[in-house]
């Protein structure tokens, strides 16, 4: 049972709990009041103000611009030197590559060899009587030994050495050795010598260091060449004019 002289909730009127509280009575339905301006947005320099936060706003965008471009710029430099890194391995690596000359020191090493004249085929004295032909010619004596090997070959190139031994009685000096390439081979490189060619003709001079062999000496040359329709040993070798013979 309530007590007496305190009325309950439902019976107070919505007038007197708005005096109790000191509130103002707003339409729920009504539109919300109007915002009152700030005095930034007002009043004397309000359109300095703007122009200068427009200023600061492009300031930013041109940083920002600034700082894209450098970043692009370090990226595409970083690619370009990759991609240089990524050529000079793949050139490195790959099986076409010409083989370095190894400098050889000059033939100084002889090798005696006991030469033993040939002496012309003695004639019967009955087929001298009786024949009216001359007697054939002594066979010359090769004056060098040539030995030719390839020491290494790709698709389109290869690594060949020489050994030239004067196989004659007297010292050569300086010496030329030539031979003839029957396939149009080409020399490009050469060491222990120095080339010339026309056509399929080589010739090789010495140079200053070996330019004396001596009788029963021997030099070695090498060089680097490149062909286009296969790749056969070179014929006609000769020392300072004379024929070699192949060893």
């Amino acid at each position: 049972m309530a007590r007496a002289g305190r009325r309950r909730d439902d019976e107070i009127s919505v007038a007197e709990l708005l005096r109790a509280t000191g509130a103002t009575p707003r339409s729920l339905a009504g539109p919300p009041g109007a915002t009152p301006p700030r005095e930034e947005d007002t009043g004397d320099g309000y359109r300095e103000r703007l122009e200068q936060r427009a200023r600061d706003a492009a300031a930013a965008q041109q940083r920002a611009g600034r700082r894209i471009r450098w970043v692009s710029g370090i990226c595409g430099g970083v690619v370009v030197v990759g991609s240089v890194v990524v050529i000079a391995v793949t050139s490195d690596s790959s099986p076409r590559r010409q083989a370095a000359p190894t400098p050889l020191a000059p033939a100084t090493s002889s090798r005696p060899t006991s030469v033993k004249p040939v002496s012309p085929t003695q004639i019967p004295t009955v087929l001298r009587q009786t024949s009216s032909q001359a007697a054939p010619p002594p066979v010359e004596t090769a004056k060098c030994v040539v030995r030719f090997s390839v020491t290494d070959q790709w698709t389109d190139g290869f690594t060949a050495g020489v050994s030239v031994t004067n196989n004659g009685s007297e010292t050569l000096s300086p010496w030329t050795l030539t031979w003839t390439f029957a396939a149009g081979q080409r020399v490009t490189h050469s060491w222990n010598g120095d080339f010339r060619q026309r056509g399929g003709r080589v010739t090789i001079d010495a140079v200053s260091y070996n330019a004396t062999l001596a009788p029963g000496a021997t030099v070695d040359i090498g060089f680097n060449g490149a062909f286009d329709h296969g790749n056969p040993p070179p014929t006609g070798f000769a020392l300072n004019g004379a024929r070699c013979d192949a060893g």
